[in-house]
Formats: structure tokens, sequence, C-alpha cells
């Protein structure tokens, strides 16, 4: 809470200081008219953001949500370019504050041109894991926080289809944050996953209870794919837990609460064989003191994308110091996705699209 409170905060003072500092470097008559505008830039898209973008239901409304998210990005580029200059002014004043401003213009451009250019593919990363008790190789690809809606549609399923085709996978695990606004609750955009024939599951991530869930959970179930909402099930020789999106107990801090569950509670209500390899599938990096004592070898997450644009990339390692990539917890293994989608600005700038191919072998 105090983090987004700050956050804001540094917003609003953004939204004042760009324009004042560019009248000064250009030499312009007044900034109030561009401070407005700012304010207003930062106003909408964050409030489109919290409580507007799960209903874009057209192409239209999702065309101004991203270029909203695009310009806001650079705004806060342009924000903390400009206070760098400022700071270092003693030293830049060779330069003319035509040229700084131009300057500054320009490169923030282009970290956006680029990261639009990042969100638009993704990478397979792989990862070999040695589980005890495991008597053949099991191939998983997972694939959290694909959020199909303003930004992704069937276009870019299919090419993640094209990828689960080409690796062969014995079972896929779309671990939440499937769907992000009710644009994609249509059949037609989840069709390329009934061609795919390895086993294919779900759990439930925080978007999934921002807009109309029975819809959006009833096209995941009709394309095929199994929902596993807090239970096991045994298959290739593991035990495959799909937990239900909660919070880790009932005094860690959940900015995305939607229920009043917790790992710390359910877990143990789930009854499974000590003796036998399990793998827990959670969209959120946490409870993860809870999971490994509970005779779990591996728990997969996404949920953070790794911060997805820098300086996010700083502050969700603040929020979650085990934010992306692999993890050793105890006996546990916990492997953190950066997500193979994009939330908010369509962009990646420090981060990557990720689906990652993992390996289970017998140790």
């Amino acid at each position: 809470m105090v983090l987004t409170i700050i956050s804001l905060l540094a917003l609003a003072f953004s939204a004042w200081y760009v324009p004042f500092r560019l009248k000064r470097l250009l030499g312009l008559k007044r900034a109030w008219p561009w401070q407005l505008v700012a304010f207003l830039l930062v106003a909408g898209f964050y409030g489109i953001l919290v409580t507007g973008m799960y209903t874009l239901d057209n192409p239209a409304s999702a065309f101004l949500y991203n270029v909203l998210g695009l310009a806001f990005i650079f705004q806060v580029y342009l924000f903390l370019y400009l206070i760098a200059t400022h700071v270092l002014s003693p030293v830049l004043k060779r330069f003319s504050g035509k040229r700084v401003a131009l300057i500054g213009i320009l490169a923030c451009l282009g970290f956006i041109g680029f990261g639009f250019f990042q969100a638009q593919s993704f990478t397979v990363t792989y990862h070999d894991i040695r589980v005890k008790g495991l008597l053949a190789p099991v191939s998983i690809f997972h694939i959290p926080d694909l959020h199909l809606g303003a930004q992704r549609s069937e276009g870019y399923l299919k090419t993640v289809v094209a990828a689960i085709e080409q690796h062969k996978p014995d079972i896929v695990l779309f671990n939440g944050d499937m769907v992000d606004s009710n644009i994609a609750l249509h059949q037609e955009i989840f069709a390329p996953l009934k061609n795919v024939v390895a086993e294919q599951y779900f759990t439930t991530g925080n978007h999934e209870f921002y807009l109309d869930t029975p819809k959006a959970l009833e096209l995941i179930a009709d394309a095929g794919i199994r929902i596993l909402r807090s239970e096991m099930v045994e298959t290739h020789g593991i035990q495959l837990i799909g937990m239900e999106y909660m919070n880790a107990d009932r005094v860690t801090f959940d900015s995305h609460m939607v229920n009043d569950l917790t790992i710390e509670e359910e877990l143990p209500k789930i009854s499974r064989d000590p003796g036998k390899p399990s793998v827990l599938v959670h969209h959120s990096p946490v409870g993860m003191q809870y999971v490994s004592q509970g005779n779990i070898d591996v728990m997969l997450s996404g949920h953070t994308h790794g911060g997805q644009v820098f300086p996010g990339t700083i502050l969700t390692n603040i929020r979650f110091p085990m934010y992306k990539g692999r993890y050793q917890v105890g006996g546990m293994t916990l492997l953190v996705s950066q997500g193979a989608g994009t939330f908010g600005p369509w962009m990646r700038l420090g981060t990557f699209s990720e689906i990652q191919h993992i390996t289970l072998l017998p140790e």
C-alpha cells in the first residue's frame, strides 16, 4: 500500500514537472496547458488500468487503452531523463536546452518503439529439474500470463500453439491470467487450443476474477483444458496440484486479493501421497514457505512479469523477492516465469515474454 501511494505521488509530480522542465529547456511560453494534458494522461490511463480495462469489449476502446499506455510510459521515461539532466545541469551547461530536450524526447521514443517490438513475440526458455521418485522424464510447457484481450487475441494464441506442437510436451499448464478483458471472451479466440494433443490444465489468476469469470472459465473448459481449482490430479507419474489464486496467509499483504483463501490453510486439505513426486502450480510466487514444508518438489508461478518494463523491474523485486527465474526453497525448486504476454503498457523493456519448457528428470 505504501509503495502504491508513493508511486501515485511520483506520477502526479511528473505530470507537473515534465511540462515545467520542457518549458525552461525549449523556451515555451506556458507550461500549464501541457501540465493539464499530462495530468489527464496519468489519471486516465491509471483509471482505465484499475477500473475499466476489464470491461473493454471493442477494438476502438482497446486501441485507446494501448495508446494511453505507451504515452504514459513515454512520460515516465521523459520524467526520469529530465530529472537526471536537471541534476547534471552543471555538467551539461555547454549543451543548449533545446538539444538536451530533443535528445531526451528522441531517446524515450526509441525506448518505447524497441519495447513495443519486444512485446510482439515470446521466447521459449529451457529448464531441467531433477525430482526424487520420478520414474521417467516428464515434459511440461508452462504458460502463465497470456493476457488475451486488448493486446492479444487468436493470432498470438496460434503462435503459442505452434510452439507447443514443435516441442511436443506431455503437459501444458496455463497458469493464470489467461484473459484480462471481456474483449477476449469469444469462442473463436480459444479455438486454436482445441488442436493441442498434450494434456492441458489451467489454474486461475487474479485477472480471471476481474471480468465475467463464469464465461471465461466456460470458454477455457470448452477448449479442452481441465481447470484445477485447488485440486490434485495424477498424471505421467507426478501429482499435479493446481491451486486457485489465493494469498500466502492471513498476514501477508496482497493488493490483488480476490478471495479469503490462503495457501497456508488450503494446501493441507489436498490429500496426496508424500512418497510420490509432486508439482504445485500457483499463479503468484507467494507462500513458498508453506509449499516447501508440504512435501512439494516443484512449484511453478508467474504473475510478476519480471517487472515487465523498467523501472518496474526494480519495484517488482521489492514486492516479490523471488520474481523471475529459478530458486531453491528448502528441498523445493521454485520456477517463476516472466509471463507469455503483457499487461498495461504494450511493451517489454528489461524483460521478455517467456514460455518455460520444463523437463522433469529422475534423480
